[in-house]
């Protein structure tokens, strides 16, 4: 499921414009900046919560996933790479335990 998502995030121009800019703009050089936590979390400069664009494209493939992968258990953070090389974008979604669905507030 990750490779799914990190696919599909990278795939979209949009996102990875928008993840690129917020890595820039928090100086994150290769660091993965954390956009889900339990919970979208709102980025500087940015008028909705989890990068709007990023949070719709990952909700986007993980509604439309299979039951079996939107159940997954997980444990910890996924970090998604958006571009290639040690400095690259990243994001990072997870908690203690979570599911896919809970990025759905599908709990």
């Amino acid at each position: 499921m990750v490779r799914w998502v990190q696919d599909a995030v990278r795939d979209d121009a949009a996102v990875r414009r928008a993840v690129i800019a917020a890595s820039e703009e928090m100086n994150a050089s290769g660091r993965a900046i954390l956009v889900w936590n339990g919970d979208w979390l709102q980025s500087r400069n940015q008028s909705g919560k989890g990068l709007a664009g990023v949070r719709q494209a990952i909700a986007l493939e993980v509604a439309f996933a299979p039951a079996e992968c939107r159940t997954q258990r997980m444990t910890g953070l996924a970090v998604l790479k958006l571009e290639d090389g040690a400095d690259g974008a990243r994001i990072a979604l997870g908690k203690g335990s979570w599911r896919w669905s809970d990025l759905l507030g599908a709990g």
